[in-house]
């Protein structure tokens, strides 16, 4: 899944502009001089003033220490009155993008400055709807859900990536823990202002949420997410006993915040409906078409994307039909056949403790194999540390099958697996899913974009997700031309599967949001044609919901990230360097798929 969780606000980065674009910085730069020199200054303070605004950020970048510690202390303001002042000052920010003369850019500062105008647009079309936008610009309709919110993304932030290094980290630690109670209020009393403006959650997505936030209400403060870690690191730096006063703060400020975010949704309970699709609130299928766009960075219509997904779809499913056949499996459609590859005892794993280990050990092999072979296809690089880890318990019932999250500047990248029920990761799909979210997916890509590139901190910061989860897609293509699963072609089924997993998302998302499918409609049909369990396409399906277009980035972002590749392949030929295509697209950083497609055509020449 995406290349991060944080929840922090990247609408954050325009409300910063207010301050960071003072009308002497506007002069200076437009005053003659070196044209690239005028741009940057103005990127890096827009970049500056957002982690200023964004202090979890600036805590991931490793920004908060000198002159910045006092970021470590404090979250990001979650209020209406802070999102307002982001939809005031992203108008200064594309007014001040106006003012540059980009032909007068380099080539490299044309794409910043591509990348920067798809960023303020974005938001400026997003800060104008209901919900919320996150760093990957992608839009949700509702402010706190299963897999949103203060109390889904926070602790772990403040469990697991806050530093717990000296005395005043822990003076920081306890202001942080503090502060999610304010984090959480703010959270509610905007629930409360969309609901006035007609947004209120699918009945099963409350009931979902509730269930999760009352989870980390009442379990012991000092074994959940949010302290657990942080105990354990204190201690093991000799920094004593920061359990007795977190406990307090958690039972006198956390609990009484999350209790009263959970009856806010409650009391919503009996005006909300079971409809899936964002279609049914205020302007839905605009803002269907918004999130498409965010996420996807294109302009392809709902229609013609759902007619696209079909039609990768049923050309995914002939190639698995050949690939099973070809092992003696030839009765029933391909979705039976794959039902009965998941439950094969030869792919199962027990249902305890014992098999989510085997799980954990079979991905890390996985990894083992891969980069063993990476010279095929990447040029050398650093790769960061990289931990496999169950999703924490609290939050596994409304998770994703897995997700990674980098990690802070000298910690390890994480690859986080879904562990409540073991069977939903046969062996013959865990490979796949390993090269997406670790390498040479995921982690691979941001290693490289902390090691291996040049980008401006401005380019350091912002997201895509057709990008990131493209990227992670096309990464499972280039595991298996590096030959993972030779003498495996169960695996190989599984990478063709993965591919199917995504297409079908498509069609999925876009059945619900635009066809109007009900979620019953939607589960059945990725159950029918791609093969997945009940239980967690449903999950699947719950995501969906609240996170519209979200699903559709991986294989659109794919798709045209192989496009550029074949094209640049064609027009080369024998002087084509898949070293180098790859060396393009990681080190160009994070980009809107026009800007990456037409970075490849510059390339080329």
């Amino acid at each position: 899944m995406t290349l991060d969780r944080r929840s922090l606000l990247l609408s954050g980065m325009a409300g910063a502009v207010a301050t960071a674009l003072p009308t002497s910085l506007a002069l200076a730069a437009k005053q003659p001089g070196n044209p690239d020199e005028g741009f940057a200054r103005l990127l890096r303070r827009h970049a500056h003033a957002f982690l200023h605004r964004s202090p979890e950020e600036a805590t991931g970048m490793g920004y908060d220490t000198g002159a910045n510690s006092s970021l470590r202390g404090r979250l990001d303001d979650r209020s209406q009155a802070a999102r307002e002042a982001d939809k005031a000052a992203i108008a200064i920010a594309l007014a001040e993008l106006d003012e540059i003369d980009v032909l007068a850019l380099s080539r490299p500062a044309q794409i910043d400055h591509a990348v920067a105008s798809f960023v303020y647009q974005t938001l400026a079309d997003t800060l104008g709807r209901y919900g919320y936008v996150d760093a990957n610009l992608r839009p949700s309709p509702y402010i706190v859900s299963q897999m949103n919110g203060a109390y889904y993304w926070l602790p772990d932030f403040i469990g697991s990536t806050h530093p717990i290094e000296n005395d005043s980290d822990i003076s920081a630690w306890y202001d942080r823990l503090a502060a999610l109670a304010i984090a959480l209020d703010q959270e509610t009393d905007r629930i409360r202002i969309d609901v006035a403006a007609g947004v209120i959650p699918p009945g099963f997505v409350i009931d979902r949420t509730v269930r999760q936030i009352e989870a980390l209400r009442d379990a012991p403060p000092r074994t959940s997410s949010l302290m657990a870690r942080a105990i354990a690191r204190a201690a093991a730096a000799g920094l004593g006993d920061i359990a007795t006063r977190g406990e307090a703060i958690f039972r006198q400020q956390i609990a009484p915040a999350l209790d009263r975010q959970a009856n806010a949704l409650k009391a919503l309970r009996a005006q909300s409906v079971e409809t899936a699709g964002c279609w049914r609130l205020p302007d839905g299928d605009a803002y269907y078409a918004s999130a498409l766009r965010a996420n996807t960075t294109s302009t392809v219509t709902p229609e013609e994307l759902h007619r696209q997904g079909l039609d990768q779809c049923a050309a995914l499913i002939a190639e698995i039909d050949a690939g099973l056949k070809a092992q003696g499996l030839t009765k029933g459609s391909v979705g039976d056949r794959i039902k009965a590859l998941n439950a094969d005892p030869r792919f199962t794993v027990s249902d305890d403790d014992a098999g989510r280990a085997q799980l954990l050990k079979a991905a890390e092999a996985s990894l083992d194999s891969v980069r063993e072979r990476l010279s095929g296809a990447f040029s050398a690089v650093e790769i960061d540390p990289l931990v496999v880890r169950r999703i924490p318990v609290a939050i596994e019932n409304g998770a994703p099958g897995a997700f990674y999250s980098e990690g802070t500047a000298g910690q390890p990248g994480t690859y986080s697996l879904n562990l409540k029920n073991p069977g939903e990761h046969p062996l013959w799909r865990l490979p796949t899913l390993t090269h997406h979210e670790g390498i040479p997916g995921h982690h691979y890509q941001a290693s490289v974009l902390r090691h291996g590139s040049a980008l401006p901190l401005f380019r350091k910061i912002v997201r895509f997700s057709a990008y990131t989860e493209g990227w992670a897609l096309y990464a499972q293509q280039v595991a298996d031309e590096l030959g993972v699963f030779e003498g495996d072609p169960f695996g190989r089924i599984g990478y063709l599967q993965s591919e199917l997993f995504r297409a079908a998302r498509i069609v999925v998302d876009t059945g619900l949001h635009h066809k109007r499918w009900s979620r019953e409609e939607a589960v059945q049909w990725m159950v029918d044609n791609a093969g997945e369990s009940p239980e967690s396409t449903d999950r699947e399906v719950v995501r969906y919901a609240v996170y519209p277009g979200q699903a559709c980035s991986f294989k659109v972002g794919a798709n045209r990230i192989v496009a550029a590749r074949e094209a640049a392949r064609a027009r080369l030929g024998a002087k084509f360097d898949i070293h180098g295509y790859h060396d393009l697209v990681l080190r160009s950083g994070p980009v809107p798929m026009a800007v990456l497609e037409e970075a490849a055509s510059q390339w080329m020449t």
